[in-house]
């Protein structure tokens, strides 16, 4: 076998192999009981704002923190500390997926999330 051959192997197999292992890592969603249950390891957790608690922000002291309180699909409510800059229209999300870890048996701590806002175009179609 040629050696152009050896390394073109070499290469495919280490390709193979990077994406098998990022498909390993790649984090679940679950409920915060489950994310509790291993705070060492990173997760996605499904949650809904629970608005009668409201948020706490003050972009003077630290505008890349706030805390809210979350409900996952299961029910479950807890404290969620989020590590970035809270976005403009965060309380009229409709869902929101925190990636992140637990803190205890009663906080979440965000790294990141993404907000499933309502439509601006909502209202145009039910008005049709």
């Amino acid at each position: 076998m040629k050696s152009k051959h050896i390394v073109l192997l070499v290469i495919i197999a280490v390709g193979i192999a990077a994406i098998l292992g990022t498909y390993g890592d790649a984090s679940t969603t679950v409920s915060f009981e489950e994310a509790a249950k291993n705070p060492d390891k990173s997760f996605h957790v499904k949650t809904s704002l629970v608005k009668e608690k409201g948020i706490e922000y003050d972009a003077e002291v630290d505008p890349e923190k706030f805390v809210f309180y979350g409900k996952d699909d299961k029910g479950e409510i807890r404290r969620v500390i989020c590590l970035k800059e809270k976005p403009f229209d965060f309380e009229r999300a409709e869902e929101i997926k925190l990636i992140g870890h637990a803190k205890g048996s009663d906080e979440f701590v965000a790294t990141d999330f993404q907000t499933k806002c309502p439509s601006k175009y909502e209202n145009e179609i039910q008005d049709i």
